[in-house]
């Protein structure tokens, strides 16, 4: 009795020991061995060296390209401090100040037609119409931002010879001549200064018989379509003649009567 009490613990001992050890076995997991990575070859490792230089050269490049487009704008738009004083400016820029707003049917046909000239400052002209126009080739300039506070330079030197004896080095002149207009007074009043000169000189040279239609009218008294006609001849005197080039006037008169009557539609 005593041996089969002996041999039934052992039993049991043997079972507990087994199944202990086949938890432990299924609790823990057998860990994979790390897989090592292939070594690159010398080829790799040129081509990866390659691509790190060029990506620290296009890095470069453009840094580079965005500070010499800041000292150029900087440059530009701060040099005609260096030719006139602060007072000397704004006695010009309060003469553009006194420019009136040309008549009500003639702002609305022409905001229609360039709703980007007469709010727009240089500095919207430079890196939004030219960039498009250099960088993205556009060629149709209507709807392109553009300012006209440049445009007077050419104006006041005719009025104030003054301003012809200063020796303004390079091609910018009435680009920096606008910077310095633009501190003073705004491109709304510089569009208003321009046409108040451009108009009546245009109206000079027209041939009365020819454009009497035109000639013998305020602008005030003008339908659209004699404003529109009044645009074509500010923008281009003898391209839009619809005497000399029919073709070419009736067809930029019937683009700008369908750009007039969708601005309009959008309004309504």
């Amino acid at each position: 009795m005593l041996v089969l009490k002996d041999n039934f613990s052992t039993f049991i001992d043997s079972n507990r020991i087994t199944s202990n050890f086949d938890f432990m076995s299924t609790s823990v997991p057998p860990q994979k061995k790390p897989v090592a990575k292939p070594e690159l070859t010398a080829a790799h490792k040129k081509w990866n060296s390659a691509v790190r230089v060029l990506k620290y050269f296009f890095l470069s490049f453009i840094i580079l390209t965005i500070l010499e487009i800041g000292i150029a704008y900087w440059l530009v738009s701060s040099r005609w401090h260096l030719l006139l004083s602060h007072e000397e400016m704004k006695f010009y820029a309060s003469e553009v100040e006194k420019a009136e707003r040309p008549p009500e049917n003639f702002m609305r046909v022409y905001s229609a037609i360039f709703p980007n000239h007469t709010n727009t400052t240089l500095t919207q002209q430079i890196f939004v119409n030219y960039t498009s126009r250099f960088l993205l080739r556009h060629t149709e300039l209507d709807d392109k931002p553009h300012c006209f506070c440049d445009m007077t330079y050419d104006i006041q030197k005719k009025i104030f010879p003054e301003l012809n004896d200063i020796e303004w080095d390079g091609r910018l002149q009435d680009l920096e001549y606008g910077f310095g207009m633009e501190k003073y007074t705004t491109p709304e009043k510089c569009f208003y200064y321009v046409m108040q000169y451009r108009i009546p000189d245009l109206m000079r040279q027209l041939n009365s018989k020819r454009y009497s239609h035109i000639k013998d009218k305020s602008i005030a008294e003008m339908n659209d379509e004699e404003v529109l006609e009044l645009i074509l001849l500010l923008k281009s005197r003898s391209r839009y003649n619809r005497h000399k080039n029919p073709e070419k006037f009736e067809k930029a008169l019937a683009h700008y009567k369908e750009k007039l009557q969708a601005a309009e539609l959008k309004v309504d």
